[in-house]
């Protein structure tokens, strides 16, 4: 497969103010939430099938690529979440037969109120989805399903910096919240991984921290420019956890949609 231009999928921060899930009625938050549950399904669902942390994060980009083409109001997010998931299985050769990844999906989609076990009208409705789905994904993606993934640069820079265990554990989980929202759309993957060393730095500061970037190829700016979107991201998240508890929300009635919750 021909290399990809990192180019060919970057936007801008005003570029995702103008998706077409914001021109359907979305904002620009509720959009970056609805992809956020989505990514998070992925990674419940991979955890359960013991997938290998590229292809979850494979998943995860597919889906933003996705909906820079595509509205969330056309596509439930679980559904693409599930297809984007299946096709990173194959993409990233980790793959995983129907009759075994289904049933993770419905259970991890339906807050583990519904089984999809073989032969099921629910394990029906979810293989309609993923057989309907894939095409219209592989589509918007144009086929392209290669990644530039942050945690390759992320394990370069663990085993040059001063961090100890602790540490490098927290800049593992914040390479994987930063998977949740489109910071791979507008950000390369080397200050994604920078981002995440930053903060790690920053709930756990140590004398010295100041340099541990120093010749790791990235800009401060940039790298501050992701630290600040991550956090505004879990302040987001946080409130919405607040009032109440969300209602989950059912995917409009069609022939690729189950309904889930």
């Amino acid at each position: 497969m021909a290399e990809r231009k990192w180019t060919d999928w970057q936007y801008t921060r005003d570029e995702l103010k103008q998706t077409p899930s914001v021109a359907s009625g979305w904002t620009v938050e509720r959009e970056e939430m609805d992809r956020a549950k989505a990514c998070t399904l992925v990674y419940a669902a991979a955890r359960k099938l013991q997938l290998p942390q590229i292809t979850s994060a494979s998943a995860c980009v597919y889906l933003h690529r996705f909906f820079m083409r595509h509205s969330l109001k056309e596509y439930h997010h679980y559904n693409v979440a599930a297809t984007c998931l299946f096709l990173a299985c194959k993409a990233e050769e980790s793959l995983r037969k129907l009759d075994v990844f289904i049933p993770v999906i419905a259970y991890y989609a339906s807050k583990g109120h519904r089984k999809a076990v073989v032969g099921t009208s629910e394990y029906d409705k979810w293989r309609s989805v993923i057989v309907t789905t894939e095409p219209i994904v592989l589509e918007a993606l144009c086929f392209d399903m290669v990644v530039d993934h942050p945690h390759v640069s992320l394990v370069h820079m663990l085993e040059r910096t001063p961090l100890d265990e602790r540490r490098k554990q927290m800049a593992w989980s914040f390479v994987a919240d930063c998977m949740r929202v489109p910071v791979c759309l507008v950000h390369e993957a080397r200050t994604v991984a920078g981002a995440a060393v930053e903060l790690a730095m920053r709930v756990a500061p140590e004398q010295g921290d100041n340099a541990v970037l120093d010749g790791a190829g990235v800009r401060r700016a940039e790298v501050e420019s992701v630290v600040q979107w991550l956090l505004e991201f879990y302040a987001r998240e946080a409130q919405a956890r607040r009032p109440v508890t969300e209602a989950v929300q059912t995917p409009a009635s069609s022939p690729a949609s189950p309904t889930v919750g």
